[in-house]
């Protein structure tokens, strides 16, 4: 019998019609991000995002680039990194 475990789906938050339903599939909120090394990149990350705002930056415009605001030793860019579906969720993010 197949079975899948899954942590992240495509189109999160939203489901795939019928996949909560099925019996062979566990899906569980983000459990995996639960690490020490990730929940403190998601601090850097929300606090960098609260300093841009502050700054008057306007909202990092490519989600997929984010090595300007992981390197230490590197001067952020003149951005806040962005959600890329917050606008789709309805957060109060889409409004930056």
């Amino acid at each position: 019998m197949f079975r899948v475990g899954l942590d992240v789906f495509e189109d999160e938050p939203y489901m795939k019609p019928g996949l909560a339903e099925m019996k062979n599939a566990v899906v569980v909120p983000h459990i995996a991000s639960a690490s020490k090394w990730t929940r403190e990149g998601m601090a850097t990350l929300a606090a960098l995002n609260v300093l841009g705002k502050i700054k008057g930056y306007p909202v990092w415009g490519n989600p997929n680039q984010v090595e300007p605001f992981l390197n230490e030793n590197a001067t952020p860019p003149p951005a806040c990194p962005s959600i890329v579906n917050a606008k789709q969720l309805g957060l109060p993010s889409a409004k930056l």
